[in-house]
């Protein structure tokens, strides 16, 4: 009876490990919606409350991998829907979107994509049940969304195993290919070189296929070794960083390339303060080939 009873409670808490396991989250996403432009009732207010915490929810609550997370490794990503205009349950505006990746061994987490999306529109209807098939493209705020997810968590494997997050933007890719037959903003090629469709085939660009390789040896013999050695991980990543001159002359104005300098501007200007002044003017002409409207933050280099 004692081993039966025994064998019962294994079963039960089997039963739950596997529950919790099946259901174990790997994204942790914050959604903040700012309607200052539009103003409104508090009934607007009350709609665009419920419209985050139903974005947030769908977010957190869909498993976007495969792969097993510990609730520290749960990869954090922020998005901010900037409303600018509304008609009835149509809006429109702009979508800010940020994600960071922790650093090994240490509470230091670095950015690795900051991109606000200038042209979202969508229909909402307050309380709607928020489902996201990624074979069909029926709703453009959620495919949107299903977008930039795919993305984040391309750069996210990227980082952590060479093209690890190849599926991901195979993924972000599709999304892209099914939003072809809409009219929807955003998602067609030449309507602009920094939309959803630019920014993914910048991924998928063989030319630019050495931003994928950077994304690795930066953080995993970068970022990640600096808690063995400061001055190794330094190396690591001024050994990449040429590269970065070298796809910039192939595909002039790359937003990927444009993102991950920004992404990483100030953070390189703190770690390469002690440089040698070779190795700032190296850095200098680097950042002045990606991002030379932002000359001001990186004079310092030369002084």
């Amino acid at each position: 009876m004692k081993k039966m009873i025994i064998k019962s409670v294994l079963s039960a808490l089997l039963t739950l490990s596997c529950a919790f396991a099946c259901h174990a989250q790997d994204v942790k996403a914050y959604v903040r919606i700012n309607a200052d432009k539009i103003g409104g009732t508090s009934t607007n207010r009350e709609i665009y409350d419920e419209m985050s915490q139903a974005l947030t929810e769908f977010i957190n609550s869909r498993r976007w991998t495969d792969a097993t997370f510990t609730e520290e490794e749960r990869i954090e990503c922020n998005f901010v829907l900037i409303l600018e205009k509304t008609a009835g349950e149509n809006y429109s505006g702009k979508l800010q979107v940020q994600a960071s990746r922790p650093v090994y061994n240490s509470g230091y987490t670095t950015t690795l994509f900051n991109f606000q999306d200038n042209n979202l529109s969508f229909n909402y209807t307050q309380y709607q049940k928020l489902e996201f098939d990624e074979n069909v493209y029926e709703n453009n705020l959620l495919s949107t969304v299903a977008f930039y997810m795919n993305i984040i968590l391309g750069l996210h494997f990227d980082s952590f195993s060479r093209y690890g997050g190849s599926r991901y933007f195979e993924k972000a890719e599709l999304i892209v290919s099914l939003a072809q037959s809409s009219d929807d903003i955003g998602w067609k090629a030449f309507d602009s070189d920094k939309n959803r469709y630019a920014l993914v085939s910048n991924y998928q660009d063989e030319r630019l296929k050495k931003l994928r390789d950077i994304m690795y040896e930066y953080h995993r013999f970068g970022l990640d070794e600096m808690v063995n050695s400061v001055e190794k991980g330094r190396t690591n990543i001024y050994n990449n960083l040429p590269y970065l001159k070298e796809m910039n002359r192939a595909v002039p104005y790359s937003i990927a390339l444009q993102l991950f300098m920004e992404a990483k501007l100030n953070e390189l200007l703190d770690m390469f303060k002690p440089a040698t002044s070779k190795e700032k003017k190296d850095l200098y002409e680097i950042f002045q080939s990606i991002l030379p409207t932002q000359n001001n933050k990186y004079q310092e280099l030369l002084n």
